[in-house]
């Protein structure tokens, strides 16, 4: 095969494979496949609120899924920082999120709108994101299942052994009741675990 009949060749295939990867970009948008962590309930253990620290408890166990030890210690003191305990606010937040070198989109909103893009962006590239969730509460966006009859799932760290799953309407009125503020990393994500495709059927 000639050198230009093979140039011609592999341009053409490359534009076959850029088309197919469009067209399969197009067709996922994000917001419209499932996603969840997959966190052992025993390291799920480890972020049980033991005394107010809701919002570092979301955030160590977003960290831990992400392998990002700045997010995931930062319950304890080691080479990272301080330990940082007791209730947050936002500023507070940006505050050590900085100090530990912590990559964050620090989010608050007047709405429900506000947020919720965010939260289906973070489960929908694999970061994930610490959220209000209760009144003055924090819980861990856990995963988002479209057109599950409970598509939300969160897991509360004053009980990390189970993950609660909430309707569109209950997840917004427990969002809602903190108020709209989520904690996104601003960092890479790992890549999702494997699918199995049943190929041979």
């Amino acid at each position: 095969m000639s050198c230009r009949r093979l140039c011609l060749v592999v341009a053409v295939m490359a534009v076959c494979v850029s088309s197919w990867y469009s067209s399969a970009w197009a067709a996922s948008p994000v917001g419209e496949h499932a996603a969840a962590m997959e966190l052992p309930a025993e390291d799920r253990q480890w972020f049980r609120n033991p005394d107010g620290s809701c919002v570092q408890c979301s955030i160590g166990m977003v960290g831990m899924h992400i392998n990002r030890p700045e997010w995931t210690f930062v319950l304890w003191d080691t080479e990272y920082g301080p330990a940082v305990r007791g209730g947050s606010w936002p500023g507070r937040v940006a505050d050590y999120a900085r100090r530990r070198g912590m990559r964050i989109f620090n989010v608050t909103g007047d709405s429900y709108a506000d947020t919720r893009a965010w939260m289906l962006w973070a489960a929908q590239t694999n970061r994930f994101c610490a959220i209000g969730a209760g009144g003055s509460h924090f819980q861990t966006l856990y995963g988002h299942v479209p057109g599950d009859e409970r598509p939300w799932k969160v897991c509360n760290n004053n009980s990390p052994q189970r993950i609660d799953e909430y309707s569109e309407d209950e997840f917004r009125r427990l969002h809602m009741a903190s108020g709209p503020w989520v904690v996104v990393p601003d960092e890479p994500a790992p890549a999702p675990p494997p699918r199995l495709v049943e190929w041979w059927r």
